[in-house]
């Protein structure tokens, strides 16, 4: 009884695997968990992304007391609280897609009881999405998603009043 392959069939075997293409899945993301608390008045880089914040529209990084639980499993400790309405400036979270990729970000309103608009727009401006942002509960983390159409630059930010992001995730 022979409970391995020759060792021929197994050289077989891994060079037919070899020969396949692999499936590259770059993932990156933004995710307040894992950033220090601050007070931002400037642009902020971390990693493939930058926090935009000005002196007069500035951007907040705190913990928060209660979690925010996303239905995907997702929890949150801390929000980047982005102040009032954006624009490309100030007030929004700038990142570069290489290719087509799909975007998550998780976020509510800083209203407890009024949902708020979040908008995704290409580096010209050109808005590609309006991305609901549900009211705070005090208890979980809304999503919002969306399909970028291809390589570029894209923000998200508020279109008029605060919303709180928990992460920002580009796959």
């Amino acid at each position: 009884m022979q409970l391995c392959p020759p060792r021929r069939a197994r050289f077989l075997v891994l060079a037919a695997l070899a020969a396949l293409p692999l499936a590259v899945s770059a993932e990156s993301w933004l995710s307040a968990n894992d950033l220090k608390p601050a007070q931002l008045s400037a642009p902020l880089a971390v990693e493939a992304f930058t926090i935009n914040a000005s002196a007069e529209k500035g951007v907040t990084i705190e913990p928060i007391e209660v979690a925010r639980t996303a239905l995907d499993g997702e929890v949150f400790n801390a929000r980047i609280k982005l102040n009032g309405g954006g624009a490309p400036e100030y007030r929004s979270i700038r990142f570069k897609a290489e290719g087509k990729a799909s975007l998550k970000v998780y976020l509510c309103s800083s209203s407890k009881t009024d949902a708020r608009i979040l908008k995704l727009v290409d580096a010209a401006g050109t808005v590609l999405a309006e991305l609901a942002a549900p009211p705070d509960d005090g208890a979980a983390a809304g999503m919002a998603g969306f399909a970028l159409p291809g390589a570029g630059e894209y923000l998200v930010f508020s279109a008029a009043s605060g919303i709180n992001i928990y992460m920002v995730v580009l796959e």
